[in-house]
């Protein structure tokens, strides 16, 4: 018989080796990945670890920097400056309703086209209080730390300027509320601004604000580190690359020793 026939009688009736053969492949491609890995060039390999744990550790360090910049200017500090007021008792001196042009407040009103504008002012309201039970210090009220640099203790919010009456109307209540002679309420002075008061002194919690801003500066610190320390992170990488091609290869090997003494 040729080997022309031959070859067409072994395709055409498969033996028992040839499904054996069929079988080893995924071992036999399992083998040709180990020896890809372990002709790696580690150099290069060590030098794009490099870069990854560089890269990494630059997208680590921006984003906790930008939080926790967000954190200290809407946490951190607002919680650091609501500390430093305390809370006191205010008594009401006297109350002025200051009518000069130059000195009046005005708001933004809803016009009724686009091409006017609506402009309504008011006079400015100021309250003056004596707090801690000392009557020769004076100090104006206003309403939050925000305000603390107004000359006037109330100044509405363009949402609240709808018309004339509106707008005096709020006056009014406000006098009213806070502006009693001989009333008195409590309050939140400082000592660095003896000359104002604040009404409201609301800050996030100590827990809050610690918790923001340490999440975000051990970021910084893993970030720093990691980019400080860049050539032993990816020598650890390597190293454990290496430990797994070793292990594949030892088992690979093993498992071939096992059919062949089978």
């Amino acid at each position: 018989m040729s080997s022309l026939s031959l070859h067409r009688e072994n395709h055409g009736n498969p033996t028992l080796e040839n499904f054996r053969n069929v079988g080893t492949q995924p071992r036999s491609f399992k083998i040709v990945r180990i020896m890809s890995r372990l002709n790696v060039n580690w150099p290069r390999q060590q030098a794009t670890n490099i870069k990854l744990v560089e890269r990494f550790a630059r997208s680590v360090l921006v984003s906790s920097s930008l939080f926790l910049l967000l954190v200290l200017v809407l946490v951190t500090l607002p919680k650091i400056e609501s500390a430093q007021y305390e809370m006191g008792f205010c008594n009401v001196t006297a109350t002025k309703l200051i009518t000069d042009p130059d000195k009046r407040l005005q708001c933004h009103c809803p016009g009724r086209n686009s091409y006017t504008k609506c402009i309504i002012y008011y006079p400015c309201l100021q309250i003056y209080v004596s707090y801690n039970n000392a009557s020769l210090r004076e100090a104006l009220v206003v309403k939050d730390r925000r305000r603390i640099t107004d000359e006037c203790s109330h100044k509405l919010r363009d949402y609240d300027c709808g018309t004339t009456d509106d707008v005096y109307r709020h006056v009014k209540s406000f006098s009213e509320r806070w502006g009693s002679r001989n009333s008195s309420y409590e309050c939140y002075h400082n000592s660095r601004n003896p000359a104002r008061v604040i009404l409201t002194n609301t800050a996030p919690s100590t827990i809050l604000a610690a918790t923001l801003t340490l999440l975000p500066s051990i970021g910084v610190v893993v970030g720093l580190s990691m980019k400080c320390f860049k050539e032993q992170i990816s020598l650890v990488m390597l190293r454990k690359l290496r430990l797994g091609v070793n292990e594949d290869f030892v088992s690979v090997a093993t498992a071939s020793d096992d059919e062949g003494s089978g």
